[in-house]
């Protein structure tokens, strides 16, 4: 038994310092292709995903945006950056730099990105920059993507809602006037959160009726 404990922490060790020295490594590449506000292709073929950030998808609210911001700062560039892992896609998870300027900052100013947190962050200097963002109602947090009224369509007034508690999250619920929480639920379309004119509308996208609304139907 205690080899075993022995053997699993210097596994554990070795992963550690897999991982410190990959956050440290910097490597270097040219970016040929931006394929949305948070992933770019470099001309080697390899694809690198920001880790402190998330972009709207680019049929979301904002997503042509992010997309345009992002390409403003490194398309046909060389950066450097600090990788920190790969996902399931086989991307490299990583901060991204030009010389001493933090790519991942400067997207964020843009207001069309949203913080995501990261250990990369030491100082909070990302996190109190999207805070200032939402302060500020600014891109994806100005009324173009968070909505409490449809004033595109004003009859189309039922709100779909994508749960974003951990228990939940995923989950789709729709809420119409008279429902509990439908005065203080906010779409977020930058997120591919939606307004329906509908209860069937709702439905056929795969949200449910919220357990706030009842037996009520609109």
């Amino acid at each position: 038994m205690k080899k075993r404990i022995v053997a699993g922490a210097i596994g554990l060790l070795t992963f550690v310092s897999w991982q410190a020295q990959s956050i440290r490594e910097k490597t270097w590449y040219t970016v040929s292709q931006v394929k949305d506000g948070d992933t770019f292709e470099t001309t080697d073929r390899s694809i690198i995903r920001f880790d402190t950030l998330n972009a709207p998808e680019p049929t979301n609210c904002g997503g042509l945006q992010a997309k345009a911001e992002l390409e403003k700062l490194v398309l046909g560039k060389k950066i450097n950056m600090y990788a920190v892992a790969r996902d399931r896609f086989g991307r490299q998870i990583a901060s991204v730099f030009i010389g001493k300027e933090w790519i991942d900052q400067k997207l964020i100013e843009t207001g069309w990105v949203a913080y995501s947190p990261s250990t990369l962050d030491t100082k909070h200097i990302l996190k109190n920059i999207d805070l200032e963002n939402k302060k500020n109602k600014k891109g994806i947090y100005s009324e173009l993507c968070m909505q409490y009224e449809n004033k595109k369509q004003p009859k189309c007034v039922i709100k779909g809602n994508i749960i974003e508690e951990w228990l939940f999250k995923g989950d789709k619920a729709y809420h119409f006037p008279g429902c509990i929480q439908y005065n203080v639920t906010r779409i977020e379309l930058w997120r591919g959160e939606q307004w329906f004119c509908t209860e069937k509308e709702a439905v056929d996208a795969g949200y449910k009726k919220s357990g706030g609304c009842g037996t009520k139907s609109y």
